[in-house]
């Protein structure tokens, strides 16, 4: 995957908020901006909720 770039071929800025990997610490804990990320979708009911539907076909 390479970067993306703007018109004039400079890479674009990165949104801090945007990021979709975890950082861990050199003694194994996440950081605290993403172990807080974690913590407020696990408490967001959108996020943790699903229906499921059952399956008319059954083999």
């Amino acid at each position: 995957m390479g970067a993306d770039l703007t018109p004039s071929g400079q890479p674009t800025p990165r949104d801090a908020g945007s990021s979709t990997s975890l950082k861990w610490g050199h003694n194994g804990e996440l950081s605290p901006v993403d172990l807080q990320r974690v913590l407020e979708r696990l408490t967001d009911p959108a996020l943790t909720q699903c229906s499921l539907q059952q399956d008319a076909h059954t083999d």
